[in-house]
């Protein structure tokens, strides 16, 4: 597709990954005003849903990335039949992530394709989030993200954090690149934004905002990943995979927390795919990421 501008009807044969719908465009503006500093994501007005392409592959298979809608506006989407995987509130607007495509994969992950974003007002739908079509993600899920924001993440076998999404004005949304810094347990608690990084180098950007490592076991077996780690100088590996995907766990602490980071791959210096902050008051409520 070519860098002109994208209008709504467009984005309908988005949405379907196929030929254009039914779906108008409104006569009028919409209200809501969606700008977007990140390449690959865009935004348009857009008043009617578009159905759900007939094909939705193994959706019955990656079912526990589903979500039964909670609003109105998730149920309507669910209704003109896409998959919706998440709701949450930005501002004075509902956004409902959906997917019209899903591949399931190994060790219990789905490939989520012909994902979007709704941008409700009520019941009525303002605009769309989307990827363009050159992009090599599509968006998976949508999450709440400090006070006024959302995170978008992709829906690749192995998830990661898309865009975010915040708050300009009353009637304003930006997307915009990762944020760099994430906070926990009323701010006391900061976490980089160390998704994709070699272990090594995420470890040194945790201990420049206060998090220790927390030694881990002692191998079980000289010639282990744990032990190939630790002569790296990352004590605090707790647990590697030998199978799948090769997950490996690590700890780090703070006096008001607790952090469980997570890599994938079976390289010298694995990346990090994932981390799970628990506030220490809030042992049985962990805010997954």
């Amino acid at each position: 597709m070519s860098r002109r501008a994208v209008t709504p009807v467009l984005i309908a044969s988005l949405l379907t990954g196929g030929a254009a719908t039914s779906a108008h465009p409104q006569e009028e503006p919409a209200r809501l005003q969606v700008s977007s500093s990140v390449k690959t994501v865009a935004a348009a007005p857009l008043s009617v849903l578009p159905k759900a392409p007939p094909q939705a592959g193994e959706r019955e298979l990656c079912s526990q990335f589903i979500v039964t809608p909670r609003s109105n506006a998730g149920r309507q989407v669910a209704a003109a039949g896409w998959a919706v995987t998440g709701e949450a509130r930005i501002g004075q607007f509902q956004a409902v992530s959906f997917a019209g495509r899903f591949v399931q994969g190994t060790s219990g992950s789905c490939e989520v394709a012909a994902g979007n974003v709704g941008l409700f007002e009520g019941e009525g739908l303002r605009a769309v989030v989307y990827t363009r079509k050159d992009a090599a993600r599509s968006i998976g899920r949508v999450v709440p993200f400090g006070a006024d924001a959302l995170r978008l993440w992709d829906g690749d076998l192995l998830p990661q954090p898309l865009a975010d999404l915040q708050v300009e004005g009353e009637a304003s949304l930006s997307i915009v690149p990762l944020a760099p810094l994430e906070a926990f347990c009323d701010g006391r608690s900061l976490v980089p934004n160390v998704y994709g990084q070699p272990v090594t180098r995420a470890r040194e950007a945790l201990r420049q905002l206060g998090w220790k490592p927390v030694k881990g076991p002692v191998p079980d077996h000289p010639a282990s990943r744990e032990a190939a780690l630790i002569e790296r100088g990352v004590v605090e590996g707790e647990a590697c995979s030998g199978t799948g995907f090769g997950f490996c766990s690590y700890a780090y602490a703070r006096p008001e927390a607790t952090l469980s980071l997570v890599t994938v791959g079976d390289a010298d210096d694995p990346v990090v795919s994932s981390y799970d902050p628990r506030c220490r008051s809030e042992r049985d409520d962990p805010v997954r990421r």
